[in-house]
């Protein structure tokens, strides 16, 4: 296992208008890690720690406070989640606990019927107004961000696709089809105190998986010891990749100060397979009394938005393939088989992940 330094762009450079052609086809490209690195953005350290201390601060409330928050006709989709996603084998995923909330908005929606057929993506934000009041104002103003650097990233991969395909990619098409899209979610998670147990286990903290919608972005995470105190993080956890060009397990370290945008599973069907996501993990620590907490900000499309390949595609087997699938991740397609529009690959993502059976 080795640590690779990922690319990285400027954001300054990118008001400045430069050309990331090359920077994007390193990134997001066959051999490239699926994700890419935002540096020199606007200071946002305070937005970043007020977030990342408030999920601390919730997940240490009393089981009987959090479950006030839980949402089960979301499936747990809005509001606190703990121990109901599977992400290996079936097994439900206890190292973490989650916060769910769209940052676009606190009601996306009044259409009845579509927060009746799509509760993960249309429920009202529930927000622990009464036991912690200061975790909606940190969530908005940290994801705030997050979502303009989703903007920001799709309008380079339009110029890319664009160039790449002599004039065939659509001026804005992507950027368009996200900001329609407002079905995004923002998670905080809280990373529990590791038992003995996880660290025998490469993904210990978050099990291989491939992000299914179209971007997510990253805050670097933050390592706290068990009375609160920030400390420095381990050399031996956190973000690991299946390098796609020969399946060796790679650690990537996010800056403090920057923001890492990943690619999702739909966004490299929409692209015909040009831009490619990658498998990923959570390693846990071996260092014991120590939490992880993270805020990762997923950008989807609307979920009738068709899932058709492009003009410029690749071969299918090419487009539905992933290089190293790690075991027990389900292939995207196996979830693209009678898929028309997003929700059908939103739904058979999702019963594969979190299916009881």
């Amino acid at each position: 296992m080795s640590e690779i330094k990922p690319v990285s762009i400027s954001y300054l450079d990118f008001k400045a208008g430069k050309d990331f052609t090359e920077d994007v086809s390193a990134a997001f490209g066959a051999n490239g890690l699926g994700l890419i690195v935002i540096r020199d953005l606007p200071d946002f350290q305070k937005e970043r720690i007020a977030a990342l201390r408030t999920i601390r601060k919730f997940a240490n409330l009393s089981e009987e406070t959090k479950n006030k928050y839980t949402h089960s006709e979301s499936n747990y989709s809005f509001g606190w989640s703990h121990g109901k996603e599977k992400m290996r084998n079936g097994v439900p995923d206890t190292a973490k606990g989650s916060y769910y909330a769209n940052p676009l908005g606190d009601v996306i929606t009044d259409d009845q019927y579509l927060k009746d057929t799509f509760p993960e993506m249309y429920t009202d934000n529930v927000w622990p107004s009464e036991d912690l009041p200061e975790l909606e104002p940190a969530f908005k103003n940290m994801t705030h961000i997050q979502v303009g650097v989703g903007y920001m990233i799709c309008e380079l991969f339009d110029k890319y696709l664009r160039g790449l395909t002599n004039g065939l990619h659509s001026a804005g098409h992507f950027l368009d089809m996200l900001k329609k899209g407002t079905a995004c979610k923002g998670r905080l998670l809280h990373y529990f105190p590791a038992p003995p147990a996880a660290n025998k286990s490469e993904d210990g903290l978050c099990g291989w998986h491939l992000d299914h919608g179209g971007i997510t972005i990253l805050t670097c995470p933050l390592y706290l010891d068990l009375e609160g105190n920030e400390i420095p993080a381990p050399s031996d956890c956190g973000l690991h990749i299946k390098h796609p060009s020969d399946g060796s397990i790679v650690k990537v370290t996010i800056p403090a100060d920057c923001l890492v945008v990943q690619l999702g599973e739909s966004f490299q069907y929409l692209s015909g397979g040009h831009l490619r996501a990658t498998a990923h993990c959570v390693k846990s620590s071996k260092t014991p009394d120590l939490t992880r907490e993270t805020l990762a900000c997923f950008m989807d499309w609307l979920p009738e938005e068709t899932m058709k390949l492009p003009e410029y595609t690749r071969p299918y087997a090419e487009v539905v393939h992933t290089p190293f699938l790690p075991e027990g991740v389900p292939d995207l397609e196996g979830r693209m088989k009678g898929v028309k529009h997003y929700r059908d690959f939103y739904s058979n993502t999702f019963r594969a992940y979190h299916s009881e059976n």
